[in-house]
This record gives C-alpha cells, structure tokens and sequence, in this order.
C-alpha cells in the first residue's frame, strides 16, 4: 500500500486528541506541546519509523496492536536490547518478523540512537529488572507511546477503516496510568 500523505479532514479532530494524549504522556503541558511535532520530525525519530511504516505498516495485510506491557515483556524474554537484528543500523532480513519484531526494532533503535547521540532518553540501558527509579521503564512507555501516535496518524491518513476508538482508549488509558 503506498503511502498517502495527507489525513482526511475529518479524522483531524480524533488525531489531535490522541497527539494531545501523546503531549500529555511525555510530560507537554498546554504551553509548550507545540515542541512535540518538530521532535517527533527529528533524527532522533523520523528514520526508525520511516523503516517501521515501510517494512511493517505498508506490507502488512492486517495491522495488529502490539500492547507496551507485551511488547516490554518480549523484549526483556528476547533480551531484544542486545539482539543486532533490533540494535544493528544495518537493517536485518526481516521474513517471517512479527509485529513485535517490528516494534521492538523501532523502539530499540530511537532509545539506542537516543542513549548514544545525547538525545531525549539518557538512562542509556533497558533493565526494568534493577532499575529502582523506574526510568528505563518510562523511556520504554514513551518512545512506545510515540510509535502508537505515528502509526494511528499512518492509519488516519491510509486506511479506510480506521478504528479511532481504540486508540482514543489507548491513549486515554496511559493518561490515567500516570495519576
């Protein structure tokens, strides 16, 4: 499926309450949200979602919802942080790869780019295990927040049924997680 770049007017004001929902998760408030966008069009973003959306979203015939505590766990039984096939720049053969596969390689990559390169994400390691202050837990949920933004705006823009509904609840959930 080739991508289309513009999201049908009437799916903007769905998409915006999820992008609020997202600013809301990394810690934007009302005044500077307007930070979020050139950030989530950065280097330290843009390239490993441009793989994601290319390798997974525009390939797959059934897009699947790759949950953060699932994804988290799979990561940790994959030990997916030391894998090359995910932390490697050089992009792997990916036949046969799950949708976690593909989430996983997307959130090792920004985290790893981010940790090596002085970006937003410091902690520089995924040890939710020994980790007492909970940040590499917190890298993890945002950068896997972001990824479920970016694709919910892919969606927006390609697929005919969009279900914003579950993404509304995604995004809604994650919010009161952090009451």
């Amino acid at each position: 499926m080739a991508p289309n770049k513009s999201v049908p007017r009437e799916r903007l004001a769905d998409l915006q309450k999820i992008y609020d929902y997202l600013c809301e998760w990394l810690n934007f408030d009302k005044e500077t949200k307007h930070l979020v966008q050139p950030f989530l069009d950065s280097d330290f973003i843009t390239p490993f979602f441009k793989e994601y959306r290319r390798d997974y979203l525009e390939v797959t015939a059934e897009i699947e919802d790759v949950d953060c505590n699932g994804l988290s766990r799979w990561c940790v039984s994959n030990n997916a942080f030391a894998l090359p096939k995910y932390a490697n720049s050089a992009t792997p053969n990916k036949d046969g790869w799950t949708p976690f596969d593909h989430a996983a390689r997307f959130l090792v990559r920004v985290l790893r780019f981010s940790w090596d390169n002085d970006g937003e994400w410091t902690h520089g390691q995924f040890d939710p295990d020994h980790d007492r202050d909970f940040e590499s837990d917190t890298e993890f949920f945002q950068v896997w927040a972001i990824l479920q933004y970016l694709q919910a705006e892919w969606e927006a823009a390609n697929l005919e049924e969009w279900d914003v509904a579950r993404l509304g609840e995604t995004f809604a959930s994650l919010s009161l997680g952090r009451l």
